[in-house]
């Protein structure tokens, strides 16, 4: 880390994932297919609408409890309560099983989710999603993930059930210490009789500065670009193509950190422009999100702020 600047922890995810591997070796660990374009959508803004107000205490390293208020046009309003659990803590080392739940105790709509770690080289994750009383929609993701030193094997199968689902099947290898090959094999049924599959190849060209990435299969291609112009300025390019839609869209987003601050910024083909301002208060354990987004294809504007108390100060990096 004494090379490149770290940003605050305005926009920090619980639980992140942090393993340490003695030794030297010239191959490391490439993730999975999922997280092939991670460096380039990171600092894609998530655009927010309307007000939300979110609150999270630590009650100790491995518990959490989260609560949150929502206004929006656009996404379901209301207030919403959860938590975070880690059962086994040694010492300062959180172990799985973490579960992780939030909930409306208006509607009853639900997430809940554990992720696993039996054994160091293999995840199991499975999440599910409910919603509305009286709504039939049970959403449902499961994940198994085996890791080598330098290579991964992941299956995940989507609201899988004997009627319709999707799964699939995917590899990335390290052949070095900047190039990852790998491919995906996606399975899709409608009903117990039919099935559609498709394959898709993907590599990645990584360097300390910048990264290029492609995915390519039958139904489009993904191609995205990463780098690192200041040791605080980050660009990245995305491209995408739908051979059913016989579209494409490319954007080119930006991050640029301050001391306490930073800026993320989008413009497409499709004629958006926007951008999201964070900022962690310096006297108070609160951070803020200010949200703007302009279509002038379709003249639609979009705003939206987000507050986040934290007594612990995680979002301070404390």
């Amino acid at each position: 880390m004494n090379d490149y600047w770290c940003p605050p922890k305005c926009n920090a995810k619980f639980p992140p994932c942090f393993e340490k591997h003695p030794g030297v070796t010239s191959k490391s660990n490439p993730g999975n297919i999922l997280g092939l374009h991670n460096l380039a959508n990171r600092i894609k803004p998530s655009f927010l609408d309307g007000i939300r107000l979110n609150y999270r205490h630590s009650l100790k390293p491995n518990k959490m409890l989260t609560a949150s208020w929502r206004l929006s046009h656009n996404e379901p309003s209301g207030f919403r309560f959860g938590g975070i659990y880690t059962v086994r803590l040694h010492g300062d080392v959180m172990q799985t099983p973490t579960i992780y739940a939030d909930i409306n105790p208006a509607n009853l709509s639900t997430d809940v989710g554990i992720v696993y770690h039996p054994y160091p080289q293999l995840r199991v994750q499975a999440e599910m999603q409910r919603a509305a009383l009286g709504a039939p929609t049970l959403e449902t993701q499961t994940c198994i993930e085996l890791s080598t030193h330098s290579a991964t094997l992941t299956g995940m199968l989507y609201n899988a059930r004997r009627e319709s689902g999707q799964g699939t099947l995917s590899y990335l290898r390290a052949i070095n210490d900047k190039l990852s090959v790998g491919g995906e094999l996606s399975i899709e049924w409608t009903d117990p009789y039919s099935m559609m599959t498709d394959i898709a190849f993907a590599a990645r060209f990584r360097q300390r500065s910048y990264s290029i990435a492609a995915t390519i299969s039958c139904q489009g291609v993904d191609v995205s670009y990463w780098q690192r112009l200041h040791r605080r300025i980050q660009m990245a390019t995305l491209w995408a193509w739908q051979r059913k839609t016989e579209q494409s869209l490319a954007t080119i987003c930006y991050q640029w950190n301050f001391e306490d601050a930073h800026v993320r910024g989008q413009f497409d083909s499709n004629l958006s422009v926007g951008f999201i301002y964070s900022r962690v208060m310096p006297h108070i354990p609160l951070s803020m999100d200010m949200s703007l987004l302009i279509n002038f294809l379709t003249n639609r504007f979009v705003f939206g702020v987000n507050f986040t108390l934290d007594p612990s100060g995680l979002r301070r990096g404390e």
